[in-house]
């Protein structure tokens, strides 16, 4: 989570300064050229220093923003980080879109395990996900979701760090039944450990579970 906030900080902050600049560049670009106007009514020649440095002052900062930006790009591709959010994981269960969620998981826990999408659809008709209005899945981008991304652990399986989400979707039926979808999101050496390794549907009666849990911290 720390280098996924660090990008997100450099990124934001590199904005702030590139937009500042830009703002500042305006207003000397603007009094250069109305100081150049009036030189000019009085037959003066002026080098509109501050319209270049202004002109400068946008372009450059910018440039940088774009190459910082494209790095964070190049990075993200050769960690293999997989961008799922909060809207993604809720239209798919609230559609009860089985194609889309098993595609998302991630393959190595498909074929370790055999699942199918089949056993998938099984289990989602024995979860109770009631709600699926466009409030609900508003209410689930915003209130009724917490969605996180963490750095749990160096497993002892493979011996490498690897990043990790969390989303868990509250209050999906009038029995207080939440349900939790865990996964890999950025693997440097093995694309196919990327995606959903486990949903789990809990209520006041049920407790059922689709793949398989993550590795354990070390």
């Amino acid at each position: 989570m720390f280098i996924v906030l660090l990008n997100v900080v450099v990124v934001m902050a590199a904005l702030g300064i590139a937009a500042f600049l830009t703002l500042l560049a305006i207003v000397m670009i603007i009094v250069s050229c109305v100081r150049a106007s009036a030189a000019k009514k009085k037959g003066q020649k002026t080098l509109k220093v501050g319209l270049w440095v202004g002109i400068f002052m946008i372009v450059i900062p910018w440039i940088l923003v774009g190459v910082l930006v494209l790095q964070v790009k190049v990075n993200d591709k050769a960690f293999h980080r997989w961008d799922v959010g909060k809207e993604v994981l809720a239209t798919a269960v609230l559609d009860d879109d089985s194609d889309d969620l098993y595609d998302m998981f991630s393959d190595n826990v498909l074929d370790r395990n055999g699942l199918t999408q089949a056993d998938l659809d099984a289990f989602l008709t024995e979860c109770n996900i009631e709600n699926d209005s466009a409030a609900d899945l508003e209410n689930y981008s915003d209130f009724h979701g917490q969605y996180s991304h963490y750095r749990p652990y160096s497993s002892h399986d493979n011996g490498r760090t690897q990043y990790c989400f969390q989303y868990t979707m509250y209050d999906v039926n009038d029995e207080g039944g939440n349900l939790t979808i865990v996964g890999i999101s950025g693997d440097e050496e093995d694309e196919d450990e990327i995606g959903i390794w486990y949903m789990t549907y809990l209520d006041d009666r049920t407790s059922i579970v689709f793949g398989e849990e993550a590795p354990s911290e070390s």
